[in-house]
């Protein structure tokens, strides 16, 4: 969705969400079936882009409670992680004709693309709610070296 970790995109509920869909608190996940603060206890907030604004928009029904699960389990509930990954994203891999890689893969590709968009490492940290340094010994090494050498 935005670079979150799947627990903290399962813990979203509508009350973390603007009542005009334009920003999201992300300050809890759900994982191994307990809701808790995310991996590093910080809180952020998320201005979306006109597409996901739309996107959540169509999302909330109009009975939806500040309590209901922007993304619930099929029948109800936190989405587990590992009837994800093997009920729905094997499948919609194998659908695209894509090769099997694990969903964690979508928050590195959010990381890696931001940097090399030339977002700059602080804000991208911000986003997705890592610390700078871990976000340059796991993501900074993947961005394309090849820049242009700028004329000093």
């Amino acid at each position: 969705m935005i670079g979150c970790r799947p627990g903290e995109g399962a813990a979203l509920r509508w009350e973390h969400v603007s009542d005009d869909c334009k920003l999201v608190w992300i300050g809890e996940a759900y994982s191994r079936g307990e809701l808790g603060p995310t991996k590093t206890s910080d809180a952020r907030f998320l201005k979306l882009t006109r597409r996901l604004v739309e996107l959540m928009k169509s999302r909330r029904s109009p009975d939806a409670g500040p309590n209901d699960l922007v993304f619930p389990a099929c029948e109800g509930g936190y989405i587990d992680d590992h009837n994800f990954r093997n009920r729905a994203w094997v499948k919609i891999l194998d659908g695209l004709g894509i090769d099997y890689r694990k969903p964690y893969t979508m928050r590195h590709t959010f990381t890696s693309a931001a940097l090399e968009s030339g977002i700059s490492p602080v804000t991208v940290s911000s986003l997705t709610g890592h610390i700078v340094e871990m976000l340059y010994r796991h993501y900074a090494g993947n961005v394309n070296g090849l820049v242009d050498l700028p004329e000093l």
